[in-house]
C-alpha cells in the first residue's frame, strides 16, 4: 500500500477586509466541527505520491484546495482515501463556499459566523449539521448537488433569510429543527429526485409544494389553505414564518412536521 502523508493545516483569520474561505476538494473524505481560535486547524492525510494540499490567500480570501498529478488515479488507491480533519474558527464572520466531487463528508456548522454558505456538490453522501444558531445573520444559503445523497439537518440554526436547494438525481433531506430567528423563505427545485422536508410543529410553516411526475406524500398535522400546507403554528399566526416552496420533476416529496 502507498504510504501516506500527514499535512498540519493552521490557517489564521485575514487581518482586515471582508472574510472568505473556500474548500474545493475532490475524491476525499472529510470531517468538519467547530472549534479553535485559527480559521481552520486540523489535518490531511494523503497518499504520498499524490494530491498534497495546496493553500492560498490573497487579501481576505483563502482558498484550500487538492493538487492533482499524474500519478493520481483513483482505483490504484482504494482502501487509502485522502482524509481531511478540520475544525472551522468562529474568530469573525466570513463567507463560506464548498465545491465537492465524489466525497464522504460529515460537516457540524453549528455557531459558525458564517455569513453567506454555497455548497456545490457533484456526487458522494454528505451529512451538514448546524447544532447550534449562528451568530450572524445569513443572507443567502445555495445548495447545487448532483449524484448526491445530502443531509441537512438544524437548519433553522443557520439563521438564512433566503435558502435555494438545485440538483439532479439526488436525495435530498431537509430538516429544520432549531431555533427559527427570523423570517425565512426557502426554494427546492430537483430533477430524478426523493426529497424529504421536515419542520418541528412548533415552527410556523407554510409549504407550497409540486410533483412534476411523482407524488406527494403529506404527514398529519398540516392544513391545505390558500393552495399551500399550513401547520397550527402557522394558522395561529405565529412568527417568524418559514416559507417553503418544492418542485419535484420526476420522484417524491414527503411532508412531515417533528
Amino acid at each position: 500500500m502507498t504510504e501516506n502523508t500527514v499535512t498540519t493545516i493552521d490557517l489564521a483569520f485575514p487581518a482586515e477586509g471582508d472574510a472568505t474561505l473556500k474548500l474545493g476538494v475532490g475524491a476525499c473524505r472529510i470531517s468538519v466541527k467547530p472549534g479553535g481560535e485559527a480559521w481552520v486547524s486540523g489535518t490531511y492525510r494523503h497518499p504520498s505520491d499524490a494530491l498534497p494540499l495546496k493553500i492560498t490567500q490573497e487579501g481576505g480570501t483563502a482558498t484550500i484546495t487538492q493538487e492533482y498529478s499524474m500519478a493520481w488515479n483513483l482505483i490504484g488507491h482504494l482502501g487509502n482515501i485522502p482524509e481531511f480533519d478540520l475544525s472551522f474558527g468562529a474568530g469573525q464572520p466570513y463567507m463560506l463556499k464548498l465545491d465537492g466531487g465524489a466525497n464522504e463528508g460529515q460537516y457540524d456548522l453549528g455557531g459558525l459566523p458564517i455569513t453567506r454558505l454555497e455548497i456545490n456538490q457533484g456526487a458522494g453522501q454528505m451529512t451538514f449539521d448546524f447544532s447550534a444558531p449562528n451568530p450572524e445573520a445569513m443572507s443567502l444559503f445555495e445548495v447545487e448537488a448532483g449524484a448526491v445523497d445530502l443531509n441537512l439537518k438544524n437548519l433553522a440554526n443557520a439563521n438564512f433569510s433566503e435558502m435555494t436547494v438545485k440538483g439532479g438525481a439526488a436525495a435530498y433531506k431537509l430538516d429544520f429543527g432549531g431555533d427559527l430567528q427570523r423570517d425565512a423563505h426557502v426554494r427546492v427545485d430537483t430533477g430524478v429526485s426523493g426529497v424529504e422536508i421536515k419542520v418541528p410543529a412548533a415552527t410556523a410553516v407554510k409549504i407550497t409544494s409540486e410533483a412534476v411526475l411523482g407524488h406527494v406524500d403529506v404527514g398529519d398535522g398540516f392544513t391545505r389553505k390558500e393552495g399551500a400546507y399550513w401547520n397550527q403554528a402557522a394558522l395561529d399566526g405565529g412568527s417568524p414564518l418559514l416559507t417553503v416552496k418544492a418542485k419535484v420533476a420526476v420522484g417524491s416529496l414527503s411532508l412531515r412536521l417533528t
